[in-house]
């Protein structure tokens, strides 16, 4: 467990705000829409520094595209499960101000440690494993490191097509791009050939290998949230704007005034026009909006009573199932579960396959999955969790990407103000679009951009 520090002052001011040029209304009450970590984030600080602030959150609870859920009583990450490269990451800083012990859990340890099982249902001998898994690292790295240096145009896919016909052998060469494909796909929650290789190309500068939350991202926020006037089940419909004044229409009826709104809901759900905005989003906004990427990630979330498929002579960190149509990629979850847990990570492709499974479908060909790769399973789950973040009206799919000859331009562009209305949320991260941390930082930018340009606080409630 990491060390964490007693919180001793109600609040403090977080390293590393972006400036942006401040709003020239003045900013007398603002209206946050969505209660994910970008919004919470800038009500916190903005009622930290003494504005007026009111969240409109859709759903029944805040969270957004986290949710720390609660199987037969341990904890398991339903979306954002880790705080990537904690080293100088915010979302560190603001778990140790708040207390909330962190655990280190390593992709690369786990993507290590993989047990690689053929369509076939043959289990790789560990020399097999070894060899595809440190050539899918070599050529990984070099992608990654190579980023700049290829035209926008270039995808994931044809980098990794062009990097393995030095690879004479037929059956290593596919195993290698079925393990680098399945990665990259994880990584970005779409297609490889839908991934440009600027996606690779930013560097906040963040370092180390990955953490999680003991207590869950849920946690967090809650304490973000605690103090603040959060309505829930208030699903907008319509901003407006007039020379003085922003207002917000729900459709149960609710109606919010302010001075200025700061808009944080998901891409997906700009992508979907479900809220109408008056007078309409600039050209340059919608062309972004349209041209952004918007990925799918599901999980399947499985607790059981052993963890049956780990053996003695190797702690067996998560299983690939080479071409299995919907759960090719499992992840052992149990660190941070704290009890035997084990995840299928359905992104791209396969998770639009999902979407398309009721739940009894889905989880047929999930145990089935399973029960091919480990020789049987030997028990029914304790508990299970299926997300639907792709079909969630709040949600409409997982995260942001660069889709081939898309710059980070665009995401500049979503994140511009358009008048008396300021965006945040990770698509509006140029730096770190795709990361619970960028969603937080973009909440900070806008609450600087409305307090003059100071540097914000975070505070909590007693």
């Amino acid at each position: 467990m990491l060390q964490h520090h007693k919180l001793l002052n109600g609040s403090f001011e977080p390293a590393g705000q972006p400036f942006e040029t401040p709003v020239t209304d003045p900013v007398k009450r603002v209206i946050v829409i969505g209660g994910g970590y970008a919004g919470i984030a800038a009500a916190n600080a903005l009622r930290t520094y003494g504005i007026e602030v009111v969240v409109l959150e859709g759903r029944q609870n805040i969270g957004g595209r986290t949710q720390t859920v609660s199987l037969a009583g341990a904890n398991a990450e339903a979306g954002g499960g880790w705080i990537h490269a904690p080293i100088g990451n915010p979302l560190s800083e603001l778990a140790d101000f708040l207390s909330l012990a962190r655990r280190a859990f390593p992709l690369s340890g786990i993507f290590a440690n993989l047990k690689l099982v053929s369509h076939m249902d043959r289990v790789l001998d560990k020399f097999e494993r070894d060899q595809i898994m440190a050539l899918a690292d070599v050529i990984e790295e070099e992608l990654i490191d190579s980023a700049s240096l290829y035209a926008p145009s270039q995808t994931i896919a044809e980098l990794i097509d062009l990097k393995l016909r030095e690879i004479p052998d037929k059956d290593l060469r596919e195993w290698i791009s079925f393990v680098l494909t399945t990665g990259f796909e994880a990584d970005l929650a779409c297609s490889a050939s839908d991934i440009s290789v600027m996606n690779y190309t930013g560097d906040a500068g963040y370092q180390g290998g990955d953490d999680c939350i003991i207590d869950g991202y849920s946690a967090m926020l809650n304490l973000l949230a605690k103090g603040g006037q959060i309505h829930c089940d208030s699903v907008v419909s319509e901003i407006v704007q007039t020379p003085t004044e922003i207002t917000v229409r729900c459709t149960n009826g609710h109606i919010e005034h302010g001075s200025h709104v700061l808009l944080s809901v998901p891409l997906g759900v700009l992508k979907a026009g479900s809220i109408k905005f008056s007078p309409a989003l600039s050209t340059q906004k919608r062309f972004a909006i349209e041209r952004l990427g918007f990925g799918a990630f599901e999980k399947l979330i499985f607790q059981f009573e052993n963890a049956f498929w780990r053996t003695v002579d190797n702690d067996v960190s998560g299983i690939l199932i080479k071409g299995h149509p919907v759960f090719p990629y499992w992840v052992d979850v149990s660190v941070s579960a704290g009890r035997p847990t084990l995840a299928a990570h359905v992104s791209g492709p396969q998770a639009l396959a999902l979407a398309k499974l009721d739940n009894d479908e889905a989880f047929d060909m999930a145990m089935s999955a399973l029960s091919s790769a480990c020789g049987g399973v030997p028990a029914v789950p304790v508990e299970w969790h299926r997300t639907n973040w792709v079909t969630d009206p709040f949600s409409r799919g997982a995260y942001t990407h660069l889709p081939p000859s898309v710059s980070q331009q665009e995401i500049h562009n979503l994140s511009k103000p358009e008048g008396r209305l300021l965006f945040a949320g990770e698509a509006t991260s140029t730096e770190r679009f795709g990361y619970v941390d960028g969603a937080y930082v973009s909440g900070l930018r806008e609450a600087r951009r409305l307090t003059g340009g100071r540097p914000v606080k975070i505070s909590i409630s007693a």
